[in-house]
């Protein structure tokens, strides 16, 4: 059993603010940061997916949202991105700050129609992040 299953929702999200909390100290070790790119090799699709939905409801900056996007949403659609596009397809049709992250998402690993459907959600929102 992968032991991101044992993760309570609680400790998921406590999991996601600690994260956001390092992005902003400057480290060269840095646990949490090792811990979440871990965790896109290693966790079931539908944990990343709590991860990351977690994070974007947690993220109070632009910065928050574009290392989410570069990070563990790429991640998740580059490795496991037809198993998980709808997810981000509903979330983003009822999440104005989680279609904003996604703009902040590149092309990782992603078939041609994962990305094509990002692109898509892309193209809807009116105020992307800064490049």
């Amino acid at each position: 059993m992968s032991p991101w299953k044992e993760l309570s929702p609680e400790e998921m999200a406590a999991f996601a603010d600690e994260w956001l909390a390092s992005l902003s100290e400057e480290s060269e070790e840095d646990p949490v940061g090792q811990a979440v790119v871990l965790m896109g090799f290693t966790a079931p699709p539908d944990q990343q997916w709590d991860f990351v939905a977690a994070a974007v409801a947690r993220a109070e900056t632009d910065e928050h949202l574009a290392h989410i996007a570069a990070g563990p949403a790429e991640c998740l659609l580059g490795r496991h991105g037809d198993a998980s596009i709808a997810w981000f397809e509903e979330r983003s049709a009822a999440d104005p700050k989680f279609a904003r992250m996604m703009t902040g998402v590149w092309r990782y690993r992603m078939t041609d129609e994962v990305w094509e459907r990002v692109q898509r959600l892309q193209a809807r929102v009116e105020d992307p992040l800064p490049d």
